[in-house]
């Protein structure tokens, strides 16, 4: 409200005066809910940095499982333009050639019959049925939907559609184009049949089968599987180009034809490249960064850890800095806590209990991590102990991977987890807080409001008895 800067009486600043109470009355209020405030402010600030720690340690964890970083197998291809390959943890190490015989190829027809452009030219009526592999639709075509155009859209866009897709090639011949017909997918079983015994009109003329007598369709490529020799003795084929699992987690995707000696065909005996090899062994250069890695995010997260719950008895004690944000807070030591005991917590793998330590980890006095500083110690270490290294790490609920997010998730699950849980209490008190303050700030106003009135009413109190003082004086001279 606004205040006048004197009584008009009294002679008495009530402004100032009126203020002065109010902000002795407000200041250890005000001062008490700022306080609690600031101190509320920097807990949330640091739970949220050892939530963000703990979560950037989980996902890293998570990423590690994915990416199959403990036990990842590398596969090399001698000739990528040929062959090229990839390998999961599954896959065993070996070498292998690959005697690449036959492409996949999809089938494709073509219309000898030219057909006409003209949208008003009208090609025929009647039930066309068009079948791929096991797959096939009807096609209704009638004056509506006659013309060229309508005719080969009608096939693309027919929502049954078996996986056969019509084209247009404008030949240069009077008379307009030529429709081709070739299906999306490769494979020998994806063949292509057109039924047209139900149809009138130049559209008849694209019957087609396999062995179809007096055809006017030609069949421009067949329908094939791709086909490949593995180590000159097994022969494999498939649907595309692409071989999965032919050897157990490896997949092959195949470039080109290699070459053939003395069969007769220059197309292939021509070719230089007469095979591809492929190895498949250990990725230990992985599995080194990994351990680099998940040592450098654990000590990174003790790291923030120790920062904020740590003591320097050295500062002064009236120094902000002498103790972290979170000293003393249990929640927090149990973070650290859990996780040590995880990792000093043995794995079982075929029967033998293994520790990080047999992996060239060790746990420091101060509860961080070190990992075997000799490279070719850790190499060895990592060479002779692969397949174990990856279980541990990897092994499905028991391995440390799992064990680790599941403890973590303890923490920072959205719902239930024991920092976000306490997060949202402190969000809660924050708001709470916020409106305390909201509250005394109202309350000041109408102590203010009602203060100051009360210093108007003394006020024209005041100007009443001057006045009846000096009415008293004027009356008592008179009489002089």
């Amino acid at each position: 409200m606004g205040l006048s800067a004197a009584g008009m009486a009294s002679g008495l600043d009530i402004a100032g005066m009126t203020q002065q109470l109010v902000a002795a009355e407000r200041k250890p209020k005000a001062d008490r809910i700022e306080t609690q405030q600031k101190q509320v402010n920097v807990s949330l600030s640091a739970y949220g940095q050892v939530k963000s720690s703990v979560s950037a340690m989980q996902s890293m964890l998570e990423k590690f499982g994915k990416d199959e970083a403990f036990n990842g197998q590398k596969a090399s291809s001698d000739n990528s333009d040929y062959l090229s390959i990839k390998a999961t943890a599954k896959a065993k190490s070996g070498v292998y050639n690959i005697n690449i015989q036959q492409m996949a190829q999809s089938h494709k027809l073509m219309g000898e019959e030219l057909f006409s452009a003209d949208p008003e030219a009208s090609l025929g009526s009647g039930e066309m049925v068009i079948k791929v592999g096991d797959k096939s639709m009807t096609l209704n075509i009638g004056e509506d939907n006659d013309d060229l155009s309508s005719v080969v859209d009608a096939i693309n866009n027919a929502n049954d559609n078996p996986g056969v897709t019509a084209t247009l090639i404008n030949t240069g011949k009077d008379g307009g184009s030529q429709i081709v017909f070739s299906t999306t997918e490769t494979g020998e079983k994806n063949t292509i049949e057109i039924d047209t015994s139900a149809m009138t009109g130049q559209l008849a003329s694209l019957a087609y089968k396999d062995g179809m007598v007096d055809s006017k369709v030609d069949e421009m490529q067949v329908a094939q599987d791709a086909k490949i020799m593995i180590d000159n003795f097994t022969p494999v084929t498939s649907s595309n180009n692409t071989f999965e699992d032919v050897i157990e987690g490896v997949t092959l995707d195949l470039k080109k034809l290699t070459g053939t000696s003395g069969s007769s065909n220059p197309e292939t005996d021509d070719i230089d490249v007469k095979s591809v090899k492929i190895t498949i062994e250990n990725d230990e250069k992985s599995t080194k960064d990994s351990l680099k890695s998940f040592v450098d995010s654990y000590n990174s997260l003790m790291g923030t850890i120790d920062k904020l719950t740590g003591f320097d008895a050295d500062k002064e004690p009236d120094d902000p800095n002498r103790a972290g944000a979170l000293n003393g807070d249990s929640l927090t030591r149990s973070v650290t806590t859990q996780m040590r005991n995880l990792l000093n917590e043995p794995i079982e793998i075929n029967g033998k209990l293994y520790q990080m330590s047999d992996f060239g980890i060790s746990i420091q006095r101060d509860g961080t991590l070190e990992l075997e500083e000799d490279s070719d110690k850790l190499d060895d270490i990592i060479s002779e102990n692969f397949a174990v290294i990856g279980q541990f790490f990897a092994q499905e609920d028991t391995g440390f991977l799992a064990k680790a997010d599941k403890l973590l998730d303890s923490f920072t699950d959205k719902t239930d987890g024991s920092l976000s849980v306490k997060e949202d209490t402190l969000k809660e008190r924050q708001k709470s807080l916020d409106d305390d303050m909201t509250d005394l700030n109202k309350r000041m106003a109408a102590y203010e409001d009602r203060t100051y009135k009360q210093f108007l009413a003394m006020d024209e109190a005041i100007g009443q008895m001057n006045n009846q003082l000096s009415s008293m004086m004027s009356l008592m001279m008179s009489f002089d």
